[in-house]
């Protein structure tokens, strides 16, 4: 991965165990928890983290050479950032990466282009804010995506200020997604829990709207509305009624 700073490791196993190193003087710390799923292994890192900025990356994350120094040059620069999106390439993937071409504030609508391996976030503002990521989303748990969309926008409900940079800190490697499987219809119900989670109020609607737009842009066809439909609706109702 390329970590040149203090690091924090979360690991999924059978046992219960922490480990600590020193590496080129900087601190990376190993818990080993039986806990299982990708939002509750994000949640522990988050509650035993003590850095002033921090950032989330699983293994197959690799950091360029400056990504330290790099993210911390943009916060000393922009004191009023409670968190930056930074560019990263996605490799050996279909989908492109959204890029990034100046600095500006992020909103709502296009905080759903990111993920957390793109975000750096000052520690204070999150946990006083009691800002963590819902279980019931991520790989591991009941609905496979959609922790950093609901995540982000519990961030920008609170009141905090997210930005974007063009530097590029990193890439991905896509080739194996433990989630991503084409669009499927476990891909749609999955995003119609994440409806339900972000806009419980106006659900019902915007699981017509995205189905409109994502049977021509995703399934080639607005013939495919109906099905599409469908499965988003499945996937708000069963969110609904587990939340409930």
């Amino acid at each position: 991965m390329n970590i040149s700073s203090d690091a924090l490791i979360i690991n999924q196993d059978n046992d219960v165990k922490y480990e600590c190193v020193r590496h080129e003087n900087y601190l990376w710390e190993c818990y080993t928890l039986n806990d299982r799923g990708l939002s509750n292994s994000r949640n522990n890192a988050l509650m035993r983290s003590k850095g002033d900025i921090i950032c989330l990356a699983d293994d197959d994350m690799k950091y360029t050479d400056s990504y330290r120094q790099d993210i911390i040059m943009e916060f000393e620069k922009h004191p009023d950032a409670d968190a930056i999106v930074f560019n990263v390439d996605l490799i050996n993937g279909d989908r492109e990466p959204y890029k990034i071409n100046a600095f500006h504030r992020v909103g709502k609508r296009e905080s759903r282009q990111y993920g957390s391996v793109h975000i750096a976030m000052r520690r204070e503002k999150i946990l006083y804010n009691n800002i963590f990521f819902n279980t019931m989303f991520g790989s591991g748990a009941c609905y496979k995506c959609g922790e950093d969309t609901i995540f982000l926008k519990k961030f920008l409900d609170s009141g905090l200020k997210l930005y974007k940079s063009p530097i590029k800190i990193g890439s991905v490697d896509m080739s194996d997604s433990t989630w991503f499987k084409g669009y499927t219809k476990e891909y749609f119900y999955d995003k119609g829990a994440v409806i339900g989670a972000t806009y419980p109020h106006i659900g019902e609607i915007l699981v017509i709207l995205q189905a409109f737009r994502n049977s021509k842009s995703k399934l080639g066809s607005y013939g495919k509305f109906r099905q599409l439909y469908d499965w988003y609706h499945q996937g708000l109702r069963d969110y609904y009624n587990k939340s409930r």
